[in-house]
Formats: C-alpha cells, structure tokens, sequence
C-alpha cells in the first residue's frame, strides 16, 4: 500500500511529547538567559562604539539598579551553570574578571575609578 492511502500516527505518547518539550524548553531558557546577560554586559564592558563611562552616563541614575540586578542574575547563575554548563560559567566568570575598577554613587550613578 503506498504511503498516501496510510493512516500517520504519531508514535510518541502525549507525556513522551511534553517531556521533551520542558527538557528542551528548560535548556533554551538557559541558554537565553546567559545569552542576553552577556548581551547587557558586553554593551557597557566590551562595546565597539561606546567606551564604558560614556555607557555609564546614558545609564545616569538607574546604573547602581543595573549593578545591582546583574549581581543577583549572576548569583542565580551561579547556582544553576557551575555543575550543568562549564563552559558558559567559566566565560561569564573571566568576562566578571574584566570589569574595570568603578564606583557605586548614592546618587545612583556609576564611575569609572582610575
């Protein structure tokens, strides 16, 4: 019988079909949240057309939150990536490593020290 008068099932059972949709769910959520992290971070640290003080005076007044915010998203990475993605965490970490020395202002701001 040729395979136009068959009838196509699919093979896998509905609870197959989900758990490999949350497997591949969870491991791009993973991967965009490093993704755009290093996105953020490359804006202000390893920017073409910007230096990291004049990325830092357009941030102005919400520099200190976004310092603040990538602390905890590196903690929440730190918790996750170690044991489970090496590599990824091993190039955030030399990418935290280059930071150039800088200054949390009350006013919010950030700095560039030295």
């Amino acid at each position: 019988m040729s395979i136009l008068g068959q009838n196509h099932s699919d093979p896998v059972t509905p609870a197959a079909r989900s758990a490999t949709q949350i497997k591949n769910r969870t491991s791009r959520l993973a991967e965009h949240i490093v993704r755009e992290w290093e996105h953020s971070f490359d804006a202000i640290w390893n920017n073409q057309s910007a230096t990291p003080a004049e990325v830092l005076t357009e941030l102005g007044t919400d520099a200190a939150e976004v310092f603040a915010l990538n602390t905890e998203f590196v903690t929440f990475m730190g918790v996750i990536l170690p044991t489970r993605l090496d590599d990824e965490w091993a190039r955030i970490q030399a990418k935290l490593n280059s930071i150039q020395a800088h200054t949390v202002n009350p006013d919010g701001t950030v700095t560039i020290s030295g």
